[in-house]
């Protein structure tokens, strides 16, 4: 119906008394409800160019933060569930839906050509309307029949080619749609680290205090290891927890960045430290295949380093920050290896047979772990308090 027939601008007036008291109400909320920030939410992810400000009042900037949020929620599982470094994935995932855009425009096509373009004439016989249809329409012509025949069979080849690139991504090893090396988006990095953890036969971490590996990787590989009876084995090089110096520097260094949580010092630092020697000690002492080498230096690496069998990570601090990942087939994969091993000849190593770790760890066995661990260190009562609650019950860094 054009705005030119009558009843046009009837309706019109009727959609709009409908929407306008809605709108009063919003303009009157002397407070932000739920309901603005719904309507909010739904105008900024329709891009529905409305004004906002008159309508929400004195709640828009909440409520376009509430939408950005959900948008950007939205994205990074978007993007988590694609896995950016997954090269043929991400090519895949285009091709489909360039496929999908280009059958769904097919379709349309297809319903327009068996619409029957026919001419109508609507003749007055006596009191009475007749509608006159000409028999012979643009449907029934030859040219729209060949038209349909080639709309069909494109989009049948269409649908053949979208279900074989999904079965190709399903049954093809997963080692095939990744990179040698290729740059990792914070979102993709915790799920990353967890993946190889089931599989992986070794493991080689350098960071830090090593709260991840308590949480994660040493109760992973501790699992496997007595779920398949094959050895794993936790290679670590970690900030020497005695060089008080050192670790004062890395603090300072912690609580410099942006979004640190928590008050990080020296002290902090040495007893994340102590409670991943005694946590491994714990655990390779306990289950014969599993097996855990620390090596301890007297500095500290801006990046950390997380190698399984099949990947190496490389991640900084922040967790804004984006990281680096490379396969085990990339050239990278073997000198961080090598780099890994010349970082170890280099540091001291601690024989973690030599310590006898209770299965309830207490704060007054701290010290003669340490001492059985040729670990001169001088610990108040906060510091064994905190040791204890490291191994017992540690914290995620990703909580």
């Amino acid at each position: 119906m054009s705005g030119s027939e009558p009843g046009y601008e009837d309706i019109r007036r009727s959609r709009d008394f409908n929407c306008r008291p809605m709108l009063v109400v919003l303009q009157e909320a002397p407070e932000c409800p739920v309901a603005p920030k719904l309507l909010a939410a739904i105008l900024r992810l329709t891009a529905l160019r409305v004004p906002l400000a008159p309508i929400l009042k004195g709640c828009d900037e909440l409520a376009m933060g509430a939408a950005m949020n959900l948008f950007d929620r939205t994205k990074r599982f978007a993007l988590s569930t694609v896995q950016p470094y997954r090269v043929l994935g991400r090519g895949i995932i285009a091709f489909n839906v360039l496929l999908a855009f280009i059958f769904f425009a097919l379709a349309a096509f297809r319903l327009w050509l068996d619409h029957p373009q026919c001419n109508e004439q609507l003749v007055q016989i006596g009191s009475k309307h007749v509608l006159i249809v000409q028999a012979s329409c643009l449907s029934e012509h030859w040219l729209s029949s060949f038209g349909k025949s080639i709309v069909d069979n494109l989009a049948a080849g269409l649908v053949v080619a979208m279900v074989s690139s999904l079965l190709l991504w399903l049954i093809s090893p997963k080692a095939h749609f990744e990179e040698d090396i290729a740059a990792l988006q914070p979102w993709n990095i915790h799920e990353l680290l967890h993946a190889p953890l089931a599989d992986t036969k070794n493991y080689w971490f350098r960071g830090r205090s090593g709260r991840f590996i308590r949480t994660a990787v040493m109760p992973a590989l501790d699992a496997a290891g007595r779920r398949e009876s094959v050895t794993r084995t936790l290679h670590m090089i970690l900030p020497n927890p005695a060089d008080t110096s050192m670790l004062a520097d890395y603090a300072h260094y912690r609580a410099s960045l942006q979004g640190a949580k928590g008050q990080w010092d020296a002290s902090r630092i040495q007893n994340e430290i102590l409670a991943t020697i005694i946590s491994a000690a714990k655990r390779a002492n306990t289950n014969h295949f599993f097996e855990v080498e620390i090596y301890l230096k007297s500095d500290f690496a801006l990046f950390r380093l997380d190698m399984s069998d099949d990947r190496l990570v490389l991640t900084r601090e922040d967790p804004k920050w984006p990281g680096i990942v490379c396969s085990s087939r990339s050239k990278f994969y073997a000198s961080y290896h090598e780099e890994f091993r010349n970082e170890a000849n280099r540091a001291v190593s601690i024989d973690l047979s030599l310590a006898t770790v209770p299965t309830s760890l207490q704060s007054s066995d701290v010290d003669g772990i340490l001492a059985a661990l040729s670990l001169s260190i001088t610990l108040t009562d906060e510091d064994r308090t905190a040791i204890v609650q490291g191994v017992e019950k540690p914290e995620s860094p990703y909580g």
